[in-house]
């Protein structure tokens, strides 16, 4: 029996071709794309379950939001420690940059001739392995975490070194010491949040009083609210009178890290949800809109064999063989596009992954492709169900009289997933433009300062690049060819604020917000690209403008503050504010106003623009920034010979150099694959839609062909024909237009809403929708009308 229904299921792919490619052809891409999307919906959700108690694990923030930051991932270990014997707390680990270490740390280190910088170097409690899954290359971690000076790297970090993974006990020697190699794990995984390659011991003072980032395993059924405010208290307490309500302690179990972790200190750029569930959103849209292009074929094709049906009825064939060999012949279809689908899944990949910055594969062996093998068929099934059971429905004397097409449901089912593939069209054009409008408006947001022609050389030591005269470094770059001119800066200003000033103003005022301060050099203003609307730059001719001690508690140095900043101060015009004298209480700082800039936005277009301060010569972080102004077009050529200035300079193996105008595009990447995603799938979705409509009027077209031939005779003319096939389709356009800008309207709204800076959504993007899907299926049925309309009426009413 079986044989029989295949035997006929080929025979009737044979003789419609063009029925048989559109199912085959639109499923196919649908799956393909949906498979795509599932595989990296798939691949962030997977992120940190392979943790130890990972459920349990909560990862302290310190919440800014509510004062225009960002939630910050790190939080202070004295807090931490009164928490330890809370009941609900099983363990606590801490890990922190090993730079933010009170009792110093070498980064750069030396073995033979060759000088090295630890890459992700982190100081960490010697409990790791309860909290993070490593496995052991060499040696022994938990042993090596538990004495000073000796080191624990990963495999890449070892062959990067030492051009091997079996190298316990060699040593790697650094300014009046030496390291000692005690183990070597392998790499971390792609799918999790953490991020380091080079690990030290964190001394017990600093896991007591330092800061950095805490890992609480708490016990099952723990009230995270609950705990979070007696951390939030306890963080309230530490502060004492300067302590700010606003200011929260979050956690985040381990497993959300990858997905809600955004903030400038997180050791591996954060994914986001909200790709996420586009991505979810599409591999549904993806796999209907192929399912309504299948169930409407099918129907559609139907009519043709309504004869066919009807003989093998009148033939005794029952109700359940006539759905058999229907379903068999979906099956038959459903298998040859699932084969073409993972086909074009393997071209895509490569181009996906790049897209995506990811490295995803299929695995044929694994669930996954079980799961997708098992959705596939259930989706083929299931769409091909209906239509098997529409047409055994029907009586043989129905069937054969060919009066199909006239049943109410069949009608109703086709009007109904037309009009629900064209919402799903129009919404996503206007997902499209809203999304590259918005990318748009961030890639020209006033930030006030330049990204164009602007390098910076990374994480380079402090004591290199915060000398007052005599920088050799920075004279050898000032006079490489194309080069303009050179400062350095203690904050990346596409990213987030290193740390604030809070200055009392001569007026008495104390600005009620957080106020970021770069620690920069001279000629910040100028090669940083800040317009100057009042006052000078920094510049060596007034040297006194550098961080000077002058004793233990007078410090002085000079400023630049922003336009929002004096505002906020009280004082009428930029000019007024030059050569006031601010004290800052905690530092305990005399800074002079030199100049006034244009207000600075650090980090994102989903940051708030707060008032900014530029210091000359005040860094208290372990590494800075070199930002260059270059006049050259060749920056990949500029950037080399950059690089081997600071190699020979500050025997660095490895230096790190980007574009600012990089950086910040870096900052919104989510927002760009987002719109990536959006267009390209909004783009198949119309495809697949077209498809659909294609196939569907072309039956559509046969169906009334003899009625299209009797209004020729009367005189109608093609345009007129044209239309009146067209009118039946255009009407379910006009519904979807109705139900899917509201759908749009607050889909896209509640997007915009991560937002400071955002457009505002405009009736002409929804009209464009609207505009583009009607004539696409205008075209369409034009382009099948157009030929029947054509045809001599002669031909099709003879035998009349």
């Amino acid at each position: 029996m079986l044989n029989n229904y295949i035997k006929t299921a080929l025979r009737s792919i044979s003789k419609d071709k063009q029925h048989f490619f559109l199912n085959l052809i639109g499923f196919s891409i649908g799956i393909a794309a949906a498979i795509l999307m599932a595989l990296f919906a798939q691949h962030e959700l997977s992120y940190d379950k392979h943790q130890p108690d990972s459920e349990r694990v909560y990862l302290a923030h310190t919440d800014y939001t509510s004062a225009g930051l960002q939630v910050i991932a790190s939080s202070g270990y004295s807090n931490a420690e009164k928490l330890t014997s809370h009941s609900q707390v099983e363990e606590i680990f801490r890990l922190a940059e090993a730079g933010m270490l009170t009792e110093r740390v070498h980064e750069l280190v030396q073995l033979g001739d060759n000088y090295y910088r630890l890459n992700n170097f982190y100081a960490v409690t010697n409990n790791i392995l309860n909290f993070i899954h490593l496995e052991t290359v060499a040696g022994d971690i938990e042993q090596a975490l538990s004495q000073p000076n000796q080191l624990v790297l990963s495999e890449r970090e070892a062959n990067r070194i030492f051009g091997d993974t079996q190298v316990v006990g060699q040593s790697l020697n650094f300014d009046q010491g030496q390291y000692r190699i005690g183990a070597v794990f392998k790499d971390l995984p792609e799918n999790t949040h953490v991020k380091f390659d080079s690990l030290i011991q964190m001394p017990v003072k600093f896991s007591q009083n330092g800061y950095g980032f805490a890992y609480f395993k708490l016990v099952k059924n723990t009230d995270i609210a609950s705990f979070e405010q007696q951390f939030t208290e306890l963080l309230h307490e530490s502060w004492g009178e300067n302590a700010n309500p606003a200011i929260t302690m979050k956690l985040i179990n381990m497993q959300d890290m990858h997905l809600e972790g955004q903030g400038p200190l997180f050791m591996k750029k954060a994914g986001s949800s909200s790709i996420l569930q586009i991505c979810i959103g599409l591999s549904l849209i993806l796999v209907l809109v192929a399912s309504i292009n299948f169930i409407n074929l099918n129907i559609a094709q139907s009519a043709k064999r309504a004869k066919e049906v009807g003989v093998r009825k009148a033939l005794g064939a029952s109700k359940g063989q006539i759905i058999a060999q229907f379903l068999t012949e979906s099956l038959l279809v459903v298998t040859f596009a699932s084969l073409l689908a993972f086909t074009l899944v393997e071209f895509a990949l490569p181009h996906f992954n790049q897209m995506m910055d990811r490295q995803l594969s299929l695995q044929y062996g694994s669930e996954f492709m079980l799961m997708t093998v098992v959705v596939i068929f259930s989706v083929g099934l299931l769409s091909g169900f209906y239509p098997a059971l529409f047409i055994a429905s029907f009586s043989a004397k129905r069937v054969l009289s060919g009066d199909l097409v006239r049943g109410g449901t069949a009608i109703f089912v086709r009007k109904l997933t037309l009009c629900l593939q064209g919402t799903l069209s129009i919404g996503l054009i206007i997902a499209a433009i809203s999304f590259y409008q918005q990318i748009n408006l961030i890639n020209s947001l006033a930030v006030g300062y330049a990204k164009s022609s602007r390098l910076v050389v990374k994480e380079l030591p402090t004591q290199a690049l915060y000398k007052k005269d005599n920088n050799s470094l920075l004279t050898a770059i000032r006079n490489v060819p194309g080069v303009e001119q050179v400062t350095i800066s203690n904050t990346d200003l596409t990213n987030d604020m290193e740390y604030n000033f809070d200055f009392t103003w001569p007026n008495g005022e104390k600005i009620d917000s957080y106020q970021p301060t770069v620690g920069t050099g001279y000629y910040a203003a100028e090669t940083l690209g800040l317009t100057l609307i009042a006052g000078r730059d920094f510049s060596p001719e007034f040297s006194g403008d550098w961080y000077a001690q002058n004793g233990e508690d007078n410090p002085t140095l000079g400023v630049l503050v922003s336009r929002r900043m004096v505002e906020l101060a009280g004082y009428q015009t930029p000019e007024s504010a030059i050569g006031l004298l601010l004290i800052e209480p905690r530092f305990k700082i005399t800074a002079k106003v030199v100049g006034v800039v244009e207000d600075v936005k650090i980090g994102s277009a989903r940051q708030q623009a707060l008032p900014v301060s530029f210091n000359l010569g005040f860094n208290t972080n372990a590494t800075g920034h070199l930002v260059i102004k270059a006049n050259t077009a060749d920056m990949a050529q500029l950037s080399r010979e950059i690089q081997q200035i600071v190699r020979q300079e500050l025997h660095l193996s490895d230096v790190q150099i980007s574009l600012i105008a990089q950086d910040y595009a870096d900052a919104h990447q989510n927002e760009h694959r987002a719109l990536d995603m959006v267009s390209i799938f909004s783009l198949l979705a119309i495809f697949l839609t077209c498809l659909g409509t294609f196939g569907l009027a072309s039956f559509a077209t046969i169906r009334r062909q003899k009625e299209v031939a009797v209004r020729k005779v009367l005189g109608a003319s093609r345009l007129s024909i044209v239309n009146l096939l067209a009118k039946e389709f255009l009407l379910l356009v006009a519904l979807s237009i109705i139900i899917a800008f509201p759908l749009s309207y607050w889909l896209v709204g509640d997007w915009l809403a991560n937002f400071n800076d955002r457009i505002k959504q405009v009736l002409w993007v929804y009209l464009l929708a609207a505009g583009i899907i009607a004539m696409i299926t205008w075209l369409t049925v034009a382009v099948l009308g157009f030929k029947s309309a054509s045809a001599r009426p002669s031909l099709i009413l003879r035998y009349e």
